[in-house]
């Protein structure tokens, strides 16, 4: 999985290229699962992570694998949350004798908020890209003509978009080009996270304009539902004052 990232609001610009290595395995044999997902080789900007703040926000991710998953109504469930909050308190435990600190407090904080329940867990990991990506592969089967897809926009939230799939059986691929179900919220909220935050960003004048696109297409290797490659373009923009640009690739090797 590669995923880049362009945030851009006034004069601020920030930019986040990552990448790591998933291992999707069909576990026959397990009686209380069906599929585990592990993630290794994580890497920011093509180097291995050599900042504090990210080694600690990187801990407690990882704690998150292996994923345990059934699949139910054409998505991957997972069932082994209680389990992964069991390792995510194991990990506090070291973080908190290796470091200290604000900088842990202020993330330890952030984490507990987002998975402090089973529920809030179980919604956390559904929300992350590659299970966008895999559960969006298995739509393959499920042949819904509308769809519709909440996607993360970093510094903002959530982003809602509906469209038809299309699925060409002679090509073997996957294309969904939705449009965006909640512009006038994602506008609220760009305008209130530039107040929030103190940008140098005038939002005063009338008829203020949002694009929104997104794009996303599979090529399968045959047919059962393995990808051979997903592609995923997402881009928020109001004119010269806020842009948002992700792409993440997910390549079967």
């Amino acid at each position: 999985m590669e995923e880049k990232s362009i945030l851009k609001i006034g004069d601020q610009e920030y930019e986040t290229n990552i990448s790591y290595n998933l291992f999707v395995e069909n576990e026959q044999e397990k009686e209380d699962f069906e599929v585990s997902i592990e993630r290794t080789n994580f890497k920011v900007n093509e180097k291995k992570i050599d900042t504090k703040f990210l080694s600690i926000a990187n801990h407690y991710m990882e704690a998150l694998f292996p994923l345990h998953c059934v699949v139910e109504n054409f998505r991957l469930k997972i069932v082994n949350l209680t389990e992964i909050q069991r390792r995510i308190k194991k990990k506090d435990d070291q973080l908190e004798a290796k470091y200290g600190g604000d900088g842990l407090i202020n993330i330890q904080n952030q984490f507990k908020k987002a998975t402090d329940t089973v529920e809030k867990l179980s919604e956390f990991v559904k929300q992350l890209p590659f299970m966008k990506i895999l559960n969006f592969g298995m739509q393959k089967f499920e042949k819904k003509q509308d769809y519709f897809i909440k996607w993360n926009i970093l510094a903002i939230g959530n982003s809602e978009w509906k469209g038809a799939m299309i699925y060409s059986k002679n090509n073997n691929t996957l294309n969904f080009e939705p449009k965006i179900n909640n512009a006038q919220e994602m506008m609220d909220e760009i305008i209130r996270n530039v107040h929030k935050n103190e940008y140098q960003v005038d939002f005063e004048e009338e008829n203020i304009g949002l694009f929104a696109d997104f794009k996303l297409n599979i090529d399968y290797t045959g047919e059962t539902g393995r990808m051979k490659k997903a592609d995923t373009e997402i881009c928020i923009e109001v004119e010269n004052k806020f842009f948002y640009e992700q792409k993440i690739t997910l390549s079967n090797k």
